[in-house]
């Protein structure tokens, strides 16, 4: 019987991907049109900044400025051929035709529509969400740890088609760690919608936010400048990195309803954001310059939006401030939490690195010689036992020890610092 429903659900979720695919029609550098459908195999050949590259994957998006082939975020305007034979699209319920996201018009602008919300193809509507807070540094207390393990605990207790909501303060941190993050997020979106809820998002928290399904803002709420450092932040990485970071964003904004130009301005300085309004449908047309009706982002500043900048933009889904104001946004009766979960693993994890942060240059202090003693051999034991307490709390830290000064290098200095001490007592 389970094997009769695993064939029966394939078979609905393959006929849905058929019958969604889009005819879509390409327009190249030549003059030449490329007719295909979403969800066939193609070849690209990609020239930018004077670089050929060639890209092969399953054409899942294609606007009309850019198209999304596998992973790859591709412009239309650097594309210089397609090859590839219509084919029937595979079985992918992420794939998406041409209607629906964000539909883009003319070089370097877009135009915003509507975006449906959709939920995982099986499992019961959600009545309710799961909070995860993210707070602080991205990597030490707002790890991809957390966001992973509350995945996997709704996977086990309640299945595919939840709400999860990140409650998101912070002020950035390592991009290593938002990769990661964004590898939890983005398999975990293919059977849950992921909702970014905003007070204070800057650098990779505000990246996080793009990760997500839909993003909200509370009315005080902020979120951009999403640039990198390297070691301090008067250390801006060079443009080669920024610009790759900026391809990356605009990969993962073209996975939602919001226009992927907007990345640039976000890392450097010196690219602009502006928009029109149609006077007559709303509709807005956004541009990578600073000459449109609504100027959001003129050189000379990373671009940081408030709340009600980016509900005018079309650059979130609305604002809220309370529980119940966001359950009316993601059409919920009321606002309930499913569970605690996500709250207790934050709750838990930010006691046990406050408490690192207590204990831990006092331990590294005490292993270096600052202890005391009423004789040498009692203070070097003291030294011992501090070297000692530090591994320990490499185990208890885990991967998240080496942005605490507990990298494996200086774990194994710890060891040796201990190993030299021991035979220090034992010649006293």
């Amino acid at each position: 019987m389970k094997y009769i429903k695993t064939v029966l659900t394939f078979c609905t979720i393959f006929c849905a991907s058929v019958a969604f695919a889009a005819d879509i029609e390409i327009r190249l550098q030549d003059g030449s049109i490329w007719n295909g459908v979403t969800g066939q195999v193609i070849t690209i050949q990609y020239e930018e900044n004077g670089k050929k590259s060639t890209f092969t994957g399953e054409l899942t998006r294609a606007t009309k400025t850019y198209i999304m082939v596998g992973d790859e975020f591709l412009f239309i305007d650097k594309i210089t051929s397609i090859e590839g034979e219509q084919t029937e699209p595979k079985d992918d319920t992420d794939s998406e035709d041409i209607s629906s996201g964000t539909e883009e018009t003319g070089d370097s602008t877009d135009t915003a529509v509507d975006d449906k919300k959709s939920l995982a193809v099986e499992g019961d509507l959600p009545k309710g969400v799961f909070v995860l807070p993210l707070h602080q540094m991205v990597g030490t207390y707002f790890r991809p740890t957390e966001i992973r393990d509350l995945v996997a605990h709704i996977d086990e207790k309640y299945g595919p088609g939840q709400i999860i909501v990140f409650e998101i303060h912070s002020g950035g941190g390592s991009v290593l760690k938002w990769s990661e993050i964004r590898d939890v997020v983005f398999e975990a979106r293919e059977r849950h919608r992921f909702i970014a809820w905003i007070d204070h998002a800057i650098s990779g928290a505000a990246a996080t936010g793009f990760l997500c399904d839909e993003v909200y803002y509370r009315s005080a709420g902020e979120l951009g400048s999403i640039t990198m450092y390297s070691g301090h932040i008067d250390n801006v990485s060079p443009d080669w990195q920024l610009f790759g970071w900026i391809k990356e964003l605009e990969s993962v904004l073209a996975r939602t309803s919001h226009t992927p130009l907007v990345a640039g301005c976000m890392v450097k300085v010196d690219l602009n954001f502006s928009y029109d309004v149609d006077p007559e449908t709303g509709e807005l047309t956004y541009y990578a310059h600073e000459f449109g009706d609504v100027v959001l982002s003129k050189s000379g500043r990373n671009l940081t939006l408030g709340s009600q900048e980016a509900l005018d933009s079309g650059l979130c889904d609305g604002i809220a401030d309370t529980g119940e104001e966001l359950a009316a946004h993601l059409d919920l009766e009321e606002w309930i939490e499913i569970d605690s979960y996500g709250r207790d693993i934050a709750e838990q994890w930010w006691a046990t690195l406050g408490e690192f942060e207590q204990v831990g240059n006092e331990l590294r202090a005490e292993l270096g010689g600052n202890v005391s003693g009423d004789s040498p051999r009692e203070r070097i034991g003291n030294q011992i036992k501090a070297g000692e307490e530090l591994i320990r709390w490499s185990k208890k830290l885990g991967e998240t020890g080496m942005m605490m000064g507990l990298s494996e290098e200086n774990i194994s200095r710890i060891k040796r610092m201990i190993e030299d001490l021991k035979h220090q007592r034992s010649n006293l």
